[in-house]
């Protein structure tokens, strides 16, 4: 089961933070994938092919998790890009007082 763990860090820390959990991730990917990568690359024959098959499937569930992490990092990066490049709190529609004014 997955679940959505949300915390909060300074701005100045979110690039630290987004560094630190691509780490992780990729070495957890890394270490998942060299597990099967033992059995992907020995030998095909007819008495290992549902060692291999197994080993297959593992390697895309591994590579989709790690890319889902991605996407996840890549959205929060988009998010701070936003934040600190486009800091706008009253939003693009707020209008002028002189737009105001001349649509009474």
């Amino acid at each position: 089961m997955k679940v959505n763990i949300s915390y909060s860090v300074d701005l100045e820390d979110v690039l630290e933070n987004l560094y630190l959990l691509f780490m992780r991730e990729e070495a957890c990917m890394r270490g998942k994938i060299k597990k099967t990568e033992k059995i992907l690359k020995s030998d095909y024959e007819d008495k290992n092919i549902g060692e291999i098959a197994a080993a297959i499937l593992e390697y895309r569930k591994v590579l989709s998790s790690f890319d889902v992490k991605l996407a996840e990092i890549s959205n929060i990066l988009n998010g701070y890009y936003a934040i600190k490049y486009n800091p706008d709190p009253g939003g693009a529609s707020s209008k002028t007082n002189e737009e105001e004014v001349k649509n009474e």
